[in-house]
């Protein structure tokens, strides 16, 4: 079965706010790996240079038209989820003498 691939991103359709996109994700790249960029980094670069994003579906949609390298959507797999580290093992402390208010009695 041949699967189809998918149609290359169309030029002419570029907007404004489509090259802002892609120009927020370049500037990302240039400081982050490609696969930790999403839609989440690029409204904080928005957010950061002082400009209103665009909507996450729209640049959602924009990084899946283009085929760049980038974060996938939903939440991450449990393998890829950090593996916990061994406690340290306990010490033995020393026993302290409860503390009160009022002198003990005679």
């Amino acid at each position: 079965m041949v699967v189809p691939e998918p149609p290359a991103f169309d030029w002419s359709s570029l907007t404004r706010d489509r090259a802002e996109i892609l120009s927020a994700y370049f500037a990302l790249f240039c400081e982050l790996d490609p696969a930790s960029i999403g839609s989440g980094e690029i409204v904080r670069w928005f957010r950061a240079q002082g400009r209103t994003p665009p909507s996450e579906s729209l640049i959602r949609t924009v990084l899946a038209a283009v085929d760049v390298p980038r974060r996938g959507g939903g939440r991450p797999s449990n393998d890829s989820r950090a593996t916990d580290t061994a406690s340290p093992p306990l010490t033995l402390v020393r026993k302290q003498i409860p503390r009160s208010r009022k002198p003990p009695r005679r």
